[in-house]
């Protein structure tokens, strides 16, 4: 397994320390060794280049350095309000963190499709009566009826439905993370048919889109959790400014995203978790205490090329008049 990883509590429910959400960690995908052999050999040819972030649920989440940076997200401009300035997470963040795919076309599908009947002809199963809420499943649904791969060695159709399922919970436990975190929306398997089709999307707008969203929720006091990949608020954080990160700041490693250098043995730790100690932090932010600039070219000469894929897209180009 990745890491079998659970919800924590964030925040308390009085006025000091604001109201409560629940931050939802990883949901824990197995990885078999045949998706991961394959993914590292070439991760191109995975259905969606995710090999990179396989191994990011092994990081603890921060939830109190999360609670804190929600508190100063404004919906309106989609933008963190700093004492020092305005910031937020972009495409490049997304890229040179997680490595994931940004060039391709946009996860546009159906949205009123006949869902059972989409699980039967793709999945090879179909749900019964109470066990699909309009297009949404529970993971624990998807891992009970695919849990053995080794059963279909040899069985290329069944390998493809076990590889879509596989793919469908790490979307829902992973990517495109639920309230819950333990549901997942049938309406991303319809970007799983065909599985050259799929590499061709552009997953890394999608899954910034979700988180934005997922933000923009948590900032109404009547909501009470929040999902997306809240470890990339974490990481972007950390690396954007250091009095926000754990002491140790690990080394780059070379020819990996940038965000698994904090997955080094010996870093799977959150650092400080008192809220009132990151709220404080933010307070007291000087500008120069940001890095407001984009990556070095040192940090970019040591990321794969799978994180550099799309780079004109990071860029607002000015034309002269």
């Amino acid at each position: 397994m990745a890491v079998q990883q659970k919800e924590i509590a964030i925040g308390a429910g009085d006025l000091e320390r604001g109201n409560r959400h629940w931050c939802r960690r990883f949901a824990a995908v197995p990885i078999y060794r045949f998706f991961e052999t394959a993914c590292r050999k070439d991760d191109s040819a995975s259905p969606i280049r995710i090999y990179w972030i396989m191994k990011m649920g092994y990081l603890k989440i921060n939830s109190s350095l999360i609670t804190a940076l929600i508190e100063r997200w404004r919906p309106e401009t989609h933008t963190f309000h700093l004492r020092c300035g305005e910031a937020t997470i972009t495409l490049q963040d997304v890229s040179v963190l997680l490595g994931l795919h940004t060039e391709g076309a946009p996860l546009i599908g159906q949205t009123n499709l006949d869902w059972a009947e989409l699980c039967e002809e793709l999945l090879g199963v179909r749900p019964q009566e109470g066990e699909l809420q309009g297009s949404v499943v529970k993971l624990s649904w998807l891992a009970h009826h695919f849990s053995e791969i080794n059963i279909h060695d040899g069985n290329v159709e069944q390998l493809q439905r076990f590889t879509r399922a596989w793919i469908l919970r790490f979307i829902g436990g992973v990517l495109f993370v639920d309230k819950s975190s333990s549901k997942v929306s049938l309406r991303y398997l319809q970007f799983l048919r065909d599985f050259e089709q799929c590499s061709t999307y552009a997953w890394r707008p999608a899954v910034l889109a979700y988180l934005y969203r997922e933000m923009c929720s948590a900032t109404d006091y009547k909501i009470k959790s929040i999902g997306g990949m809240c470890i990339l608020i974490q990481m972007w954080a950390w690396e954007r400014c250091t009095t926000l990160a754990p002491k140790r700041t690990p080394p780059i490693m070379e020819n990996k995203p940038l965000g698994h250098r904090w997955l080094r043995r010996g870093n799977q730790h959150i650092g400080n978790d008192d809220l009132i100690v990151f709220r404080r932090k933010l307070d007291i932010m000087k500008r120069h205490e940001f890095l407001w600039e984009p990556y070095t070219a040192t940090v970019m000469s040591m990321l794969p090329l799978i994180c550099l894929v799309g780079s004109m897209a990071w860029c607002a180009l000015e034309t002269k008049k």
